[in-house]
């Protein structure tokens, strides 16, 4: 393949895979890809090993490196994020407890301080500087970071600021305030947002610190760009103080893959992986952005980024059988059962031996294995539960089968093992039946340890009375149907997204869909079928995408490169530079005043025309400034203007490629 001799890569950290693209930039041809295992106890290896894979001859001839990771989204949705502090002024204290909105904040580490602004950005009461310093001083060992969040800060951020300076005073601890991450007037998301942000900055600079570690290891010296959870590129010197901005990071970058490998301008865009099933849409070569806010876990963020639809499906999807035969699967990731065996070959011969056990004693425990993470972790010493602390000594030698974890400790059920905090906190790990377990008895996957798949599989129809090559085919059959589910409620939900549920409800609608799936009514069709094409991205998209499509009635594209598509759109993506203008009125001392807040800036107009005119011209202006700063060649600037209650608002963005 002829090259030009100007390279950029791509890497890709997810939950399941790390992978890693050298891509000729002016060609934009993949001259090189890598996909290995995730070492989420240590992303360095992991990150070095993909690099390493590339097989880079002169690292002199890398222009750029980029990266995406589902790292911000995944430590918010498992929990794993460190602790913030959440400091409050100006918040009317009984309003949140009557709406029970501080369910609505990431941390328990919350408190409420007199002060605020009103809607005209003049002080609501004064500050209590006092009382944040004693708060701060009695917090500052139970938190890792904290935010500032004051009511109408984006107009006055006075108060903010002069907290931020008050706490400087009294800790060294990393600080947040709401207004450098938000202008928009929802205070409870302003509020989230920066908590959220603060508890993943530490993260963040783990993160970045291990990919360039990775990076000079390989002697690779070139920028390093990261994904924002729109699919645009920041330097990674501002991804470390803004992460939250990164969430959705790993969906975005696989959208964007997938646009840039098939060239199609119009498309929903489904990313199959371990983990998750990821939707996106991509109308006029564009991503489609939600502008309310990203959703992440359990917590609305003003975070602007794509408009992503989850689905907790994915190839280390947990299946389960229940009491009645009933099978279910996901959302809970684990181990496949195959890999596990492959790793630690003890385990492909304990489950070869559960076929001579007698019935009665049989039981799906046995096929549910967990293990240590990772040996000697710092964390285990902080499990000071007796229970605990037998459980993890007891897996020191190697994974242990449920049923004889319970056995070696004289228990009758798992929950008397009281282990969930120790699988939230990712000490000890879960292995079980999984889809990627089904494609290894089929025939269709060969990765892992084939025999131990199929006995497996085997084992558990034998409980539960199946044929397995039925039960592999009528499992694969639900996830295929639950995408499709996923597929129809995120595209429907595009026009009318707050009238539509979240899920397909009532009997009619159930009805529509199933028979449109399943075609077995004989008097009439159902047709459910897609207007835009369906690429297909991940490992398992041939598989399992490709039927979808054919119930959508789309075309189904599978691009080259499909299963590294992640890692092509971490570097696929342009540099957006974003600069806003907030337009409001204020009464001053009996005329009205025209205030025009751009950064850290007032300045007042008596005319509206006149105040939104300079608005304009100087977001624009910052606009293409700070593309270019960040590292866009040429940028071309749009405006879009809109209207939030009482406020006017310019926005200018910045759109380049990034400079090699």
């Amino acid at each position: 393949m002829s090259t030009t001799g100007e390279y950029v890569v791509g890497i890709d950290t997810g939950g399941t895979y790390t992978d890693a693209v050298l891509l000729d930039y002016r060609s934009r041809k993949v001259i090189a890809f890598s996909k290995i295992l995730t070492t989420r106890e240590n992303l360095t290896l992991g990150i070095t090993k993909a690099l390493k894979d590339l097989h880079i001859e002169d690292a002199t001839k890398v222009r750029l490196v980029g990266v995406s990771s589902t790292l911000a989204t995944n430590s918010i949705a498992e929990g794993k994020e460190r602790q913030a502090g959440l400091l409050l002024i100006g918040y009317d204290r009984d309003l949140i407890a009557a709406y029970d909105l501080t369910a609505k904040f990431p941390t328990t580490h919350f408190a409420h301080f007199k002060g605020g602004h009103t809607t005209q950005g003049l002080e609501k009461e004064p500050l209590d500087l006092e009382s944040i310093r004693a708060w701060v001083t009695q917090n500052k060992k139970k938190v890792d970071a904290l935010a500032v969040s004051g009511y109408f800060s984006p107009l006055n951020p006075s108060h903010e600021e002069r907290a931020l300076a008050m706490i400087r005073k009294t800790c060294a601890l990393p600080v947040v305030l709401g207004h450098h991450l938000s202008t928009k007037l929802d205070s409870i998301k302003r509020a989230t947002t920066a908590c959220l942000n603060a508890s993943l900055v530490a993260v963040m600079q783990e993160f970045v610190e291990a990919v360039r570690s990775s990076l000079l290891d390989r002697g690779i010296q070139a920028p390093l760009m990261i994904v924002k959870g729109d699919g645009s590129l920041i330097p990674y010197t501002e991804a470390i103080h803004k992460p939250v901005e990164t969430v959705l990071s790993g969906p975005a970058a696989s959208a964007i893959g997938g646009r840039f490998l098939s060239g199609q301008g119009s498309a929903l865009v489904i990313d199959m992986g371990g983990t998750t099933t990821d939707l996106a849409l991509i109308d006029d070569f564009k991503m489609t952005i939600s502008e309310d806010g990203a959703r992440v876990g359990m917590f609305d963020t003003a975070v602007k980024a794509a408009r992503i639809r989850t689905a907790g499906i994915g190839g280390d999807s947990r299946i389960s059988i229940d009491t009645g035969g009933t099978v279910r699967v996901g959302p809970e990731r684990v181990v496949p059962l195959s890999r596990l065996a492959a790793r630690f070959p003890q385990v492909e011969k304990e489950i070869g031996a559960l076929k001579k056990r007698p019935e009665l004693d049989r039981q799906s425990s046995d096929l549910e294995y967990w293990f240590l993470y990772k040996e000697n972790d710092a964390r285990i010493p902080a499990a000071q539960n007796s229970r605990h602390r037998e459980l993890i000594a007891l897996l020191g030698d190697g994974p242990l089968s449920v049923t004889r974890i319970l056995k070696k400790l004289n228990l009758y059920h798992v929950l008397q093992l009281n282990a969930g905090p120790l699988i939230r906190q990712g000490i000890i790990e879960q292995a079980a039946l999984t889809p990627t377990d089904l494609l290894h008895q089929s025939g269709q996957m060969d990765t892992w340890c084939v025999t131990a798949a199929r006995q497996a599989v085997q084992y558990a129809c034998e409980l539960f009375a199946y044929n397995p090559n039925i039960f592999v085919e009528e499992t694969l059959d639900l996830m295929i149907a639950d995408m499709v589910k996923e597929a129809i409620i995120f595209m429907a939900r595009q026009v009318g997204e707050d009238r539509l549920p979240e899920q397909i409800d009532d009997a009619w609608g159930k009805w529509l869909v199933s028979e449109a799936l399943t075609e077995k009514n004989p008097y009439l069709a159902v047709t459910i079928a897609s207007r835009f094409p369906v690429i297909g991205i991940g490992a398992p998209a041939e598989i399992f995408i490709k039927r979808v499509a054919q119930l959508l009635q789309a075309p189904f594209i599978l691009p080259d490169y499909a299963p590294v598509a992640n890692a092509v759109g971490a570097v696929a993506g342009s540099i957006i530079v974003d600069k806003e203008a907030i337009v409001y009125a204020r009464e001053s001392s009996g005329a009205r005043v025209y205030v025009v807040r751009i950064e850290e800036d007032n300045t007042d107009f008596l005319e509206n025309e006149d105040a939104v005119d300079y608005a304009e011209q100087t977001v624009v202006k910052l606009a293409r400034q700070g593309a270019v700063a960040a590292g866009a060649v040429h940028p071309q600037v749009m405006v879009e203007k809109s209207t939030e209650g009482h406020l006017q608002r310019i926005v200018a963005r910045g759109i380049g490629n990034p400079k090699l």
